[in-house]
């Protein structure tokens, strides 16, 4: 394994404006079902007080994201059902988009009215909604890791992440901020009923939102043409074994940093709602205004000086600094939960937290397009973010009994101690530079 700086970083030819704009807009369709199901509906439950052990559970009807890798193959061998002109890769986001329409509205219909509603129906289309959302991830990741082949992985990993957070404190930041004004015009701004109905309408535009993958479908170049996958059992056995033969038995320190490296913040954020809402008090609005809006800024500033990181020092020194960064940025929230509900606090905690997550999404979204191989995109990209997801959904299923047993403090320290055995491992699961003729 080469230690240089540089591993995993080489010459790529120009990135055109139209491809980096492209990316982004994809992004942002990934990240918008991604923060209705997740982030939204975790505030939404918290908003009528729902038990944290129950919003815990609902993390398990996220599996999808974990388990997307069973049926990304399929988007590497089939265009989807009555949008193959778009291509292979565009064909699959384009459905999947209109989709999401539906199922999000779905969302909006049977969401939660008091604390006593069954949660079944919730998780059944919670679980729908992540099915779709995590393919279209999947049909995502492909068309850009395809696509990026050959040019600046760090400048498309960059435009995908600020779509998707994009997605995150825009829609996410909208929807919290607007339901107290939005009830305020249906009874009063704390009218549980008038709520309820808020709730229902504003989730059900975010769905209306989704339709902007069809869009980024229409805009986005479709990859060049590569040697096809022509059979569904080359789609299904040869990715693992692509991985195998390039890696050897580094491919089983590659998995396990694909599980736990990302795990401090996706496991911290499945009770941040709940904590800040529940424990520390702050309204609905605020969260809104500070945790998306004020981290708007400061995840697009990590996601560009992350891309241009990865670029100028290489991969391996911006995953290892920004992983530091990442595990130690949860420690915020042990802090806030030390003071108490002082905005100025919240204010910096969220700050240093966007900033972190900005910069190692960037990195890491880099580091899996540079271990897969363009042929097979979305099959080894699901692998790879597949195992990252489904070590969330697990983990975060049971959150809420933690929080319950250990508190939210000792919580949030189990959140930065998992983070420190893949930064160990790291150095041996890194990519070797590859020849630019290898992607064809």
């Amino acid at each position: 394994m080469s230690s240089s700086p540089n591993v995993g970083v080489t010459t790529r030819a120009p990135i055109s404006w139209r491809f980096v704009t492209a990316v982004g807009v994809l992004g942002f369709a990934s990240g918008l079902p991604n923060v209705l199901v997740n982030d939204t509906l975790s505030a939404w439950l918290a908003d009528i007080e729902v038990s944290v052990s129950s919003i815990g559970l609902l993390a398990f009807a996220t599996l999808p994201y974990g388990l997307k890798l069973l049926w990304a193959p399929l988007l590497d061998r089939y265009a989807a059902p009555g949008f193959g002109f778009l291509g292979l890769r565009r064909s699959w986001i384009a459905m999947l988009s209109v989709l999401m329409f539906f199922a999000v509205g779905a969302l909006a219909w049977m969401g939660p009215s008091n604390a006593a509603s069954p949660m079944l129906p919730i998780a059944i289309i919670a679980l729908m909604v992540a099915f779709l959302s995590a393919t279209l991830d999947a049909a995502v990741d492909a068309h850009r890791t395809d696509a990026a082949a050959g040019v600046a992985e760090g400048a498309a990993a960059s435009a995908y992440v600020m779509g998707y957070r994009v997605a995150f404190v825009s829609i996410g930041a909208l929807i919290l901020i607007l339901v107290p004004i939005v009830a305020g015009n249906f009874g009063g701004r704390y009218d549980p009923h008038a709520r309820e109905i808020a709730w229902r309408i504003l989730v059900a535009c975010g769905g209306g939102a989704t339709l902007i993958g069809f869009a980024g479908a229409l805009l986005a170049p479709e990859p060049p043409r590569r040697l096809a996958v022509q059979t569904l059992e080359t789609a299904l056995v040869e990715p693992v074994a692509s991985f195998i033969r390039t890696f050897g038995e580094r491919f089983l320190i590659i998995i396990v940093v694909a599980l736990l490296f990302r795990l401090p913040d996706l496991l911290g954020n499945r009770m941040t709602m709940p904590f800040l809402r529940n424990e520390i008090g702050f309204e609905i609005q605020d969260i809104g205004w500070v945790r998306q809006g004020v981290g708007f800024a400061m995840t697009i500033v990590g996601a560009l000086v992350g891309g241009y990181c990865v670029q100028r020092f290489g991969l391996i020194r911006s995953l290892l600094v920004f992983g530091v960064l990442q595990v130690a940025s949860n420690a915020g929230y042990i802090v806030l939960g030390y003071v108490g509900k002082v905005t100025e606090v919240f204010i910096g905690v969220v700050v240093v937290e966007s900033l972190c997550n900005g910069l190692v999404s960037a990195a890491f979204v880099a580091y899996f397009m540079e271990l897969c191989e363009p042929r097979f995109a979305a099959a080894q990209y699901a692998i790879l973010s597949g195992l990252m997801y489904l070590a969330a959904a697990i983990v975060g299923g049971v959150s809420g009994f933690l929080v319950a047993v250990m508190g939210f403090e000792n919580f949030f320290i189990l959140s930065i101690v998992v983070g420190i055995p893949p930064l160990v491992l790291l150095p041996w699961a890194m990519p070797r530079p590859r020849p630019l003729d290898s992607h064809l």
